[in-house]
């Protein structure tokens, strides 16, 4: 997916996220946002592979896991959990995509697509894209305007 999909993938998770909780609105749309595109930063690492180490389940795990390490907040574990979250948002949306992605690295190296439409929709359908955002983004200003 588009780099602009997992940006708005991240703004609606915030929204939700703020449905639930009194934190700083900007901080956990920064947060979010930040975490649905951090996946993507191996394209920028020479020694990476892109959608290998980054995109797993065990990644998404250990970016909560790090920020609760590195926190020492009372809000540290919901920021942490916003982190993985927005990551595993980030493998789902990149699962429906032929390539999939390699949840289960280290253990397997098979790439795993989601159910049903996995596999069909191409990263760089502009239509599909263009839809998420909509999606993602209209979803988000349902939840923060009642």
């Amino acid at each position: 997916m588009k780099q602009l999909t997992h940006a708005a993938s991240g703004i609606l998770l915030a929204s939700l996220a703020l449905h639930y909780t009194s934190h700083s609105t900007l901080c956990v749309l920064c947060w979010a946002v930040t975490w649905s595109i951090i996946s993507d930063f191996d394209v920028y690492v020479p020694t990476l592979e892109h959608r290998e180490i980054t995109h797993t389940l065990a990644f998404a795990l250990l970016s909560g896991a790090l920020v609760l390490a590195l926190g020492n907040s009372p809000s540290t574990p919901f920021y942490a959990s916003l982190a993985s979250l927005a990551v595993i948002l980030h493998l789902v949306l990149d699962s429906l995509t032929p390539n999939g992605v390699p949840l289960w690295m280290p253990f397997s190296r098979k790439r795993v697509r989601f159910p049903i439409i996995g596999g069909k929709i191409r990263s760089g359908n502009w239509a599909f894209n263009l839809i998420i955002q909509a999606i993602a983004i209209g979803a988000a200003i349902m939840i923060i305007i009642p």
